[in-house]
């Protein structure tokens, strides 16, 4: 099998998206969280599970605009504002319409990489893909550690 460079992050990205090996997948992670429990913040302050996600959309849907070259590179100002609000514990259609935004940008980001292959690939690209894909395994652990804390978590996972 000789793999190229694309290959790999395109398989990196299913593992921390949906496909769930020897780590847990966002998908998995996420998987059964209403919105009380994704509004909980833990005790001690930090960010809650429904602020990461917003998070992770951020930056996983300017990654897309970025592989696509859709709008220019614009950040936002400041990272704490990439996190949003804490969410309502009682709008679950509010947290339904974040999963739902999750699942798209995801999707994008899959059909996106589909479409690049080695020769198209830039330093700065490269860069930013192997960052991406470990800036969402660390959240995705922080969502499982946070599920724990509040209990939330499955006793027992298939």
């Amino acid at each position: 099998m000789n793999l190229e460079l694309m290959d790999i992050f395109r398989m990196e990205y299913d593992f921390s998206w949906d496909t769930e090996t020897w780590f847990l997948p966002l998908e998995s992670a996420l998987k059964g969280l209403n919105s009380t429990d994704a509004s909980w913040q833990p005790p001690g302050g930090g960010n809650t599970i429904w602020q990461t996600v917003n998070h992770l959309n951020y930056y996983n849907s300017l990654l897309v605009r970025q592989i696509s070259c859709t709008t220019p590179r614009k950040k936002a100002s400041n990272n704490k504002a990439t996190f949003g609000d804490v969410g309502e514990p009682a709008d679950s259609e509010k947290w339904e319409a974040v999963l739902a935004e999750t699942r798209l940008i995801c999707e994008n980001l899959r059909k996106s990489l589909a479409q690049v292959n080695d020769s198209q690939l830039e330093e700065e690209l490269v860069g930013g893909l192997a960052r991406q894909i470990l800036h969402n395994v660390y959240h995705i652990g922080q969502i499982v550690l946070i599920r724990k804390q509040q209990g939330s978590w499955p006793k027992k996972r298939e």
